[in-house]
């Protein structure tokens, strides 16, 4: 049973709302990155990049630094942006349907190589000329300066939006990222991206709960 209905909804964005397949790009690294030189990439380059203290120049040149041997830096966006597929049409309808009686706000681990990959892709496909109207407030990773699951980035969103935690559900499809949400009080769903969020919605508030 729910205790309080939630007035807001906090959305992840990938492999919630955006389709992703991260193994698309994973793959495509270790056939041209050196593993003797990538011990290191998640803490130096990945993690660095989302929390915005690397420029975009600095990731791809850390990324040709642990190759085999130096590509082009197109062959790398590419690779880099190959896990990003699409945004179902319905989903902005169940968006929309959704702020009729919720607040949304987004929350992502996100870069400034994908975001601008992800608004050209949703224009092409959706016209949609900003995604970001959808939602009362999005929040990216690199332009807070911190990243899931750390605490202190659920703990800077509620300060944002004004709300208390038991007033919003947070939905994710990484079961670190729920937990650390769940650790500061915040009722989260841990999602499946196998299924439809809205298909499934109904779910969310009750479990989010439990």
């Amino acid at each position: 049973m729910i205790p309080t209905k939630p007035k807001a909804i906090i959305f992840d964005f990938g492999n919630v709302l955006l389709n992703l397949d991260e193994d698309l790009s994973w793959d495509g690294f270790k056939v041209i990155m050196d593993p003797s030189l990538t011990t290191d990439i998640f803490e130096m380059v990945f993690h660095p990049f989302e929390r915005g203290e690397i420029s975009e120049d600095s990731f791809f040149n850390r990324l040709q630094r642990r190759s085999y041997q130096v590509h082009d830096g197109a062959e790398y966006v590419k690779i880099w942006n190959a896990m990003l597929l699409d945004f179902p049409a319905h989903r902005f309808e169940f968006l929309k349907t959704l702020r009729q009686e919720y607040k949304l706000y987004l929350l992502s681990n996100t870069n400034i190589t994908h975001l601008r990959k992800v608004k050209k892709k949703i224009e092409l496909a959706n016209n949609v000329t900003d995604f970001e109207d959808y939602f009362d407030a999005v929040y990216f990773s690199h332009e807070l300066h911190m990243r899931k699951p750390e605490t202190r980035i659920y703990l800077e969103v509620l300060q944002r939006t004004g709300l208390n935690h038991e007033e919003c559900i947070f939905i994710d499809d990484k079961i670190e990222n729920v937990e650390a949400a769940r650790s500061v009080g915040i009722p989260s769903y841990h999602h499946n991206p196998e299924e439809d969020i809205a298909a499934i919605f109904h779910k969310v508030l009750t479990e989010a709960y439990a």
